[in-house]
């Protein structure tokens, strides 16, 4: 909700949203917003846990989940998505790694396969976070270097044009040391785009993001009753 309201706050003080093209580009790192997600899930294992009660030994459960194969900071063979809720599924039977449930709605991680990976630049630790909603990308956020910030900017301008909203703004510390960063968003009809060019959780801070995301969906208003 907070980038939905940034965004329609930078657009409405400079009135861009309604002399906006209304034909962008749908694409984000090779995939397409408002279209389904067809890569497979990343593969995964069974690990076994153990909690333990207020009663020590005595009160030990033990029970088996499912982890992904690849650690992290490990590259996966070929590209492929995670779910942020992998801890909340048991394995029914010992040792049998059935298929989980299809992913349809909620918050993933989208792991590139080296030879996948797009711009470092644009996409520097070669994943990005996405919404799904009914097995639909709904939106990418993507961690960025702070460095690259404005060389970003400049290409998703030659992407997106040059009707751009941008606020600038600094945060400061006790001894009047700054640090100065900006927030630039496109706005169309069917595509929002934001780049922050810091997270400004710190003078040293060194990462920015950029989103792209669909607009939310207006309900559709009840047609007023008629009088009798």
């Amino acid at each position: 909700m907070y980038r939905i309201i940034l965004i329609v706050i930078l657009l409405s003080a400079n009135s861009l949203l309604s002399h906006a093209q209304t034909a962008p580009d749908m694409n984000a790192f090779g995939f397409t917003l408002g279209e389904k997600l067809t890569i497979p899930e990343c593969p995964c294992k069974i690990v076994e846990s153990k909690t333990v009660g207020n009663s020590g030994v005595f009160s030990i459960k033990h029970f088996k989940g499912y982890q992904y194969t690849q650690g992290k900071f490990e590259p996966v063979a070929s590209t492929c998505f995670e779910r942020k809720d992998i801890d909340k599924y048991t394995v029914k039977k010992s040792d049998q790694l059935n298929p989980l449930p299809a992913f349809t709605d909620g918050d993933i991680t989208i792991r590139f396969a080296p030879a996948d990976a797009p711009a470092k630049e644009m996409c520097p630790l070669q994943t990005f976070d996405a919404t799904i909603g009914d097995s639909k990308l709904l939106a990418v956020y993507s961690v960025i270097y702070t460095g690259d910030a404005n060389n970003i900017f400049e290409t998703l301008k030659k992407k997106y044009g040059t009707n751009v909203s941008v606020k600038s703004e600094k945060i400061q510390n006790y001894y009047g040391a700054t640090l100065e960063y900006y927030t630039a968003a496109w706005g169309f009809t069917n595509l929002y785009v934001i780049l922050q060019s810091s997270m400004h959780s710190s003078l040293s801070e060194q990462f920015g993001k950029l989103i792209i995301e669909l607009p939310p969906k207006r309900e559709a208003q009840p047609e007023a009753k008629r009088k009798l």
